[in-house]
């Protein structure tokens, strides 16, 4: 059996994180700069300007975006623990098909990473609050394998590298699976065969063009479709 290494984005990738997430995070932009902006900040120009980036990243470019200084201390003040206070209230959906797709993967060889612009914690909690209540599954097929790009988020390739190199991964056999223009740049740049995810997304088609243009070799909607898929590319 030839081994193989995946990384997994986490957000809208494996779980539909951002549809929780996303909305508490500009309604909490809008409450603190709301009267510097002309208009408030949307979750269509929040998904066309800033889809993908998370934490520090975000704060500067929507500081170089509408010219204000976003402090992230400000932006982000008690997140983490109010994002999982969300979930464990609401639920996250998983994606669909994606257990049956890991399990067909990892009996072929593939050995898992998880790779995210997130802390670590937040996608463990959408897990434990999933609501197919299969968290516990998904996670296992990570082992001890989770990271999270910290300082150098994405479109950064460094959280890739630093996981190649944690499990001693041969990047000839090895892939990614992203579902934003910023993930996609991050995995290409990291030299790894990259897929793009739009099954959880609103605009599909919109973002399999993006995603296509920024290096994908191929975009898939349902997880069911993925294992034939990287075995007709190999």
């Amino acid at each position: 059996m030839e081994k193989r290494w995946g990384f997994i984005d986490f957000d809208n990738t494996m779980m539909a994180t951002e549809s929780k997430a996303l909305p508490s995070l500009i309604k909490r932009f809008n409450i603190l700069y709301g009267k510097k902006l002309k208009q408030p900040l949307t979750a269509e120009q929040y998904n066309k300007l800033f889809h993908g980036q998370a934490r520090q990243d975000l704060c500067i470019e929507l500081s170089k975006f509408y010219g204000i200084p976003v402090l992230y201390e400000e932006l982000y003040a008690d997140r983490e623990w109010n994002i999982m206070q969300l979930y464990a209230e609401e639920g996250v959906e998983m994606a669909p098909n994606i257990l049956s797709a890991f399990e067909e993967l990892s009996g072929a060889g593939t050995v898992f990473s998880f790779v995210s612009n997130n802390p670590v914690q937040r996608g463990l909690a959408a897990m434990r609050y999933a609501t197919n209540h299969e968290g516990n599954k998904l996670a296992s097929f990570f082992g001890t394998r989770f990271f999270e790009s910290g300082d150098k988020p994405k479109p950064l390739p460094d959280v890739y590298w630093h996981a190649v190199a944690q499990v001693k991964a041969d990047v000839r056999q090895s892939f990614a699976v992203e579902d934003s223009v910023t993930g996609i740049r991050s995995a290409v740049a990291a030299g790894l065969r990259t897929y793009g995810y739009v099954g959880l997304s609103e605009k599909s088609k919109e973002l399999a063009e993006k995603l296509l243009d920024y290096g994908a070799i191929a975009v898939f909607e349902d997880w069911k479709d993925f294992p034939s898929l990287v075995s007709v590319l190999d």
